[in-house]
């Protein structure tokens, strides 16, 4: 069964340019690991932008959960779908680790011992446990990234997105980490790993 899907996706900047995609078809399978595999440069996390609401395409559809993104639902398609970007300081709003990872929950209107029990559970799963009171532009660049992965898992959203989510992290960081976001979908939550290496989408 297919929870997203992309048809004849186009998309340009301006006129001048011209297309940046053009025709983009992709379904999205649900409760499954799913890779989007293309060189840098492709599109990848425009891509993943246009599924979580955040760019207009030029023209085409998506659907999510059986129902099509449009002006104005972005927000109630959302509730589904948490990202990690490439770069984590994109996605940084907490003064320390704790507070990031407890952002999306308060959103969600979580009672404070269940979002405790999120932060504790997903910090330590990542290896970022004692760094929970530590402030985030202090931390390395793979610390960031493990970090935006623990805040995404402990929103427990039915679809997340990887864009490029382990690249600042070595082999071994990785591999941890994929481990972790794969005991953590148990195949009951969607992956889409969006990368350009194939070593790195499984």
């Amino acid at each position: 069964m297919d929870i997203i899907k992309i048809k004849d996706l186009s998309f340009l900047y301006n006129e001048d340019d011209g297309l940046v995609l053009k025709d983009i078809n992709i379904n999205i399978q649900k409760d499954e690991w799913n890779a989007i595999l293309v060189y840098n440069g492709s599109g990848k996390s425009t891509i993943s932008k246009f599924i979580v609401g955040l760019l207009k395409m030029t023209s085409g559809s998506i659907n999510v959960n059986g129902k099509e993104l449009v002006e104005g639902n972005e927000y109630e398609v959302r509730e589904s779908i948490s990202i990690v970007f490439q770069n984590p300081d994109n996605q940084f709003v907490g003064a320390t680790v704790m507070d990031d990872i407890a952002f999306g929950l308060e959103n969600k209107c979580l009672d404070r011992e269940e979002m405790h029990r999120r932060i504790d559970f997903y910090s330590k799963k990542v290896n970022m446990y004692d760094f929970l009171n530590k402030e985030p532009h202090n931390l390395s660049g793979g610390e960031k990234q493990r970090v935006a992965i623990a805040g995404t898992l402990a929103m427990d959203t039915e679809v997340i997105i990887l864009d490029e989510a382990t690249s600042m992290l070595d082999p071994c960081g990785k591999n941890e980490v994929i481990e972790t976001i794969k005991d953590s979908q148990d195949g009951e939550k969607t992956i889409i790993n969006s990368n350009h290496k194939l070593n790195n989408t499984v």
